[in-house]
């Protein structure tokens, strides 16, 4: 060991020996202020390099640092290491300029920072909690000569930013450390260090960021400093003896114990990568066999073990502790690195962060050689490779990050970076298969440009069923390829946009604001469902009704939007817990309800205006707002019956108690208040405004009425702009140009036609052709959205609906209400994606009850175009 050689013949020894038991003055240090720093902001130490090119940072000043067997002595100015009788030259290192300066807020630089060669320390809280209290204190921590009150008070986050431009105006550095000390709640301070931490991300590049923390109860906010650029996480178990650990850190036992950094680390080893999460232990304070039992817990769950020697710092309780022996150090040190051997634990980010030595450092004890693998390890630009890597890692986990779901990518880093490469693959791939089909010539029968339309259509199609881009986003490559492909001229295709179905869902939308901005939607909810609340079965009943009654006046989403609160806090109040029949079936009756009224009138969505525009457009004949009604009327009461008895069903003969409810309903009427002038002038003019479009016709009027009411509404000064811009779904209006132009083109250039005598074999006509309609629609519409469902097939079906000897309006109005009625999947209509999102109801479920509505909206539309559209004048004629 130390003593049967030479006490420099080993770096690693002699690292060990100094890093642990440090080095006496006995002569002084010459120029103090150019060599002493301090770590922690409590022990003063200094920093050398031994002849062998090893990098130690030596404690000093101290009662037990007196007594080592090493000194630091000056021959002709010249620093020499001596152990007994021999002599060793060593190089100290003058402390930073950047400790003497002071920050914006008048701060010395050095007081919160220090640098060891590449290691730059930072101490963003002034002090840690645990001194503020009696008894709560690590026993061997000398923090409390800081400001140490129950809530430490956070630096200015700039002053640490200036700290670190400083840092690098002198050296190179690849770590920045933080320490976190304790702070009152569950994340123990450390969601007020997520913003700091992004802040030095934005200015650190490739160095990386490790943070010490003590264990949060809220394992949750790892994920958010991990998000916000941390790269390495420690949480130090301390001592694996449990006894010693409650007795000697007391704060920490008091938060949780050790279970509590055991379930830290668990978590951040989910999240951080390989080797990135560390805990340290103490040697010195238990036996050796407790350390080396601690560093095999911590590699288990892989955690790279960190070791450091116990020092007796002055003014603790451990003061008078001894230090543990070379010894005892280096045998937990041999054992920690066969264990990270053993298992192959990665440990190059951790270069220069070792108390002692880090786990590379570890095998010259033996005698070994440094690996070449470690060495390479070592160089700056290899671990910041590394950096860059897990940079990129980081970004490919927190692609769908959302701050308050915390939602990280927890797959395989393979499987996640597949994932996010998939879409850009396919969308190369679609890429290269439109220009080859470009250069291919067209199918016979088919023209030139009406070939090309085919293609700027199934790109589209493909577009809006895979989602790669946004529905009015692949609208918008549409309407920029058909003239770059020379298809229609760039002034046809953009003076589509003024189709009068485009300003009539704008109007829609704008007078939908007008209604939420004045609460009169609230209010008529509240109104009813305070008559109703009494009883379990006809609140239900309620929410299905009143759903659907309001999105006969206002789109689906915007009245789901609506209820979704009120029907969280029905079964919060009620105590249902998730999968509970009653509070699936109340948020089934929201969903059904919006989706099955939105089909009444065309203001219940973008899919009737928009089947309205393109029968404008591609035959010149359209359908009135009354005639969509009466068309859809009966399958609408019809489908809201079937809604009716299905949820009914679901609840059996649940029997809550409603009196929680009832004043739950009527605390909101009171908040909420009576109707006001503003909700009167609103309900005033929706109501003059929807009888207005039943009595006018066709699609110039709807939009000449709807533009007019929203003047109106203006001139009343019952919304201002804010409100628009916050309800209108501008993706829409910019959507309804792109499809009206690809349908445009198939129409202008024949390949329409061409697809509808390709597609459908010619003996296929009557209802049985109307059939095949329904079905493709109903397929399209659980696959995208109700309006992508529209622009995809009725560009199709108008010529195949004319082909086979029908009228074009009726085919027209059968495509836009069957795209209506998407019940089974939740990305099928917004209705089913806000409560699957609520966690109440599982796609299983969703699917079971939607066939049942699906099948029954076939079977009634089929009835409906048989028998009811003769009465109302919109054969097809099908006999």
């Amino acid at each position: 060991m130390m003593t049967s050689e030479s006490a420099f013949s080993n770096a690693g020894r002699t690292k060990l020996a100094l890093v642990s038991h440090g080095v006496s003055l006995p002569e002084g240090l010459p120029e103090s202020s150019r060599w002493l720093a301090q770590v922690n902001g409590v022990e003063t130490v200094i920093d050398m390099r031994l002849p062998t090119g090893q990098f130690c940072t030596v404690p000093v000043g101290q009662p037990y640092t007196e007594k080592s067997v090493y000194s630091l002595r000056f021959s002709d100015g010249k620093p020499q290491l001596c152990c007994g009788d021999e002599v060793s030259d060593v190089s100290l290192i003058e402390v930073p300029a950047f400790y003497r300066k002071k920050t914006r807020n008048g701060s010395r630089m050095g007081s919160f920072a220090s640098l060891h060669d590449r290691l730059l320390i930072l101490q963003p809280w002034q002090g840690c909690g645990f001194f503020a209290g009696e008894g709560f204190a690590c026993h061997y921590c000398q923090f409390d000569s800081m400001v140490n009150d129950d809530s430490p008070p956070l630096r200015d986050p700039l002053e640490l930013v200036e700290v670190v431009l400083e840092v690098l105006k002198e050296r190179t550095i690849d770590t920045v450390y933080l320490y976190n000390g304790h702070s009152p709640g569950d994340d123990v301070g450390l969601k007020q260090l997520v913003p700091v931490i992004a802040l030095l991300r934005r200015h650190l590049g490739t160095r990386q960021i490790a943070l010490e923390t003590i264990a949060p109860a809220d394992v949750g906010v790892i994920d958010s400093l991990y998000a916000a650029g941390l790269d390495v996480f420690v949480c130090n178990l301390e001592l694996a003896d449990e006894e010693r650990f409650s007795t000697l850190c007391p704060g920490k036992h008091a938060l949780g114990g050790q279970q509590a950094v055991i379930r830290a680390l668990q978590h951040a080893t989910q999240v951080f990568r390989r080797g990135a999460v560390v805990s340290n232990l103490i040697v010195g304070l238990e036996p050796i066999e407790s350390s080396v039992r601690g560093m095999k817990l911590l590699v288990d769950m892989g955690v790279v073990p960190m070791v450091s020697g116990f020092r007796p710092l002055p003014d603790t309780p451990l003061k008078d502790h001894p230090l543990p022996s070379f010894d005892e150090i280096e045998q937990v040190l041999l054992a920690q690195y066969e264990l990270l051997e053993s298992t192959q634990i990665p440990t190059h980010r951790l270069r220069g962060m070792g108390r002692v030595l880090t786990p590379m450092e570890s095998r010259v004890l033996d005698g070994s050689e440094t690996a070449l693998e470690q060495q390479w390890s070592e160089h700056s630009w290899v671990q910041r490779s590394h950096v860059w890597l897990d940079h990129f890692r980081r970004a490919i986990r927190m692609r769908k990050y959302d701050d308050d779901a915390q939602n990280i990518d927890r797959r395989a880093f393979s499987v996640a970076l597949a994932d996010m490469a998939l879409p850009y693959v396919a969308m190369l791939v679609l890429a290269l298969a439109t220009i080859i089909a470009c250069s291919m010539d067209a199918p016979a029968g088919l023209s030139e440009s009406g070939w090309r339309a085919i293609i700027v259509f199934v790109l589209c199609l493909v577009l809006w069923v895979t989602q790669l881009l946004p529905l009015s986003i692949t609208s918008l490559l549409g309407m920029a390829l058909l003239p770059m492909l020379g298809v229609l001229s760039a002034t046809h295709v953009f003076a589509l946009f003024g189709n009068p179905a485009v300003f009539f869902i704008l109007g829609a939308f704008m007078l939908t604001a007008g209604v939420m901005r004045s609460g009169l939607s609230t209010q008529f909810a509240l109104a009813v469902m305070a008559r109703t609340c009494s009883n379990s079965r006809h609140l239900l009943l309620a929410m299905l009704g009143l759903p659907a009654l309001m999105a006969c006046m206002m789109p689906e989403h915007a009245v789901s939007a609506l209820f979704l609160p009120l029907a969280m806090e029905l079964v919060a109040v009620l105590g249902l817990r998730r999968h509970h029949p009653y509070a699936q079936a109340i948020f089934f009756a929201l969903a059904w309800g919006a989706i099955i009224g939105g089909v009444m009138t065309l203001l219940g969505g973008a899919r009737g205006p928009l089947a309205l525009a393109l029968s404008s457009e591609l035959t010149g004949k359209t359908f009135s707002f009354l005639q969509w009604t009466l068309a859809a009327f009966p399958v609408v009461i019809a489908e809201l019956l079937l809604a009716a008895w299905l949820l009914l069903r679901m609840v059996g003969k649940v029997e809550l108690n409603m009196d929680k409810v009832s004043a739950n309903i009527r605390e909101k009427q009171l908040q909420t208040g009576a109707m006001g002038l503003r909700s009167w002038a609103m309900a005033v003019l929706v109501i003059i405004t929807v009888i207005s479009w039943m009595v006018a016709g066709h699609a110039s009027m709807l939009a000449s009425i709807a533009l007019v009411s929203v003047v109106v509404m203006f001139a009343l000064r019952l919304v201002d702009w804010a409100d628009i811009e916050r309800h209108v779904n501008w993706g829409v209006i910019l959507m309804y140009g792109g499809a009206i132009a690809i349908g445009k083109s198939l129409s202008d250039t024949g390949a329409a036609l061409w697809l509808a005598e390709s597609l459908i074999p010619g003996d296929l006509l009557g209802l049985g052709l109307i059939a095949l309609l329904i079905l493709v629609t109903l397929l399209f519409t659980e696959g995208m959205s109700n309006a992508a469902a529209v622009a995809v097939v009725l560009p199709i079906a108008i010529p195949i609906g004319i082909h086979a000897g029908f009228n074009p309006v009726p085919v027209a109005l059968l495509i836009g209400i069957m795209a209506g009625f998407a019940f089974m999947l939740p990305m099928s209509t917004p209705p089913n994606a806000m409560i699957f999102g609520s966690g109440y109801v599982t796609a299983g479920t969703m699917l079971r009850y939607g066939m049942v509505l699906s099948i029954s909206s076939f079977v009634l539309m089929m009835a409906a175009v048989k028998w009811w559209w003769p009465l109302i004048g919109m054969s097809m004629g099908v006999g």
